[in-house]
């Protein structure tokens, strides 16, 4: 079992981008960002594999354009259930529930520079923030 104490840590294990294809952005997402709902996003899915090579947690994140550097993070913690993609992935069933921690990247004016799911299996991570 992992416990997760900072949302904004890079992961140190090896990971691999599953989906890149840029999105429009929801209801959620534009709310996330502040920007216009349909404007265009760019996408990246990774998953995030432990050192035997068993998928951990998957992180799906959106921005404008191109990346900018942050100096903050905030971030809310939700219970989902996986989507087919989702539980494929992290080799559950549909259905299973999971960790949804909503991460926002701020600049040094607290303006949003990205945003990002992270999913990770309830049966493999405890959350500790602070």
């Amino acid at each position: 079992m992992r416990t997760l104490t900072d949302v904004d840590t890079d992961w140190p294990y090896s990971s691999e981008k599953t989906d890149t294809q840029p999105q429009a952005a929801t209801d959620e997402l534009a709310g996330r960002l502040g920007v216009p709902v349909g404007v265009l996003l760019q996408h990246e899915t990774v998953e995030c594999l432990e050192p035997g090579g068993r998928s951990a947690m998957l992180i799906s994140s959106w921005w404008r354009r191109r990346r900018r550097p942050h100096s903050s993070a905030v971030a809310e913690l939700g219970v989902v259930s996986l989507t087919e993609v989702q539980a494929h992935a992290l080799g559950l069933l549909v259905d299973s529930l999971a960790y949804r921690v909503m991460r926002t990247r701020l600049d040094a004016h607290g303006a949003p520079v990205e945003t990002a799911d992270l999913i990770l299996p309830v049966d493999r991570w405890m959350i500790r923030l602070s």
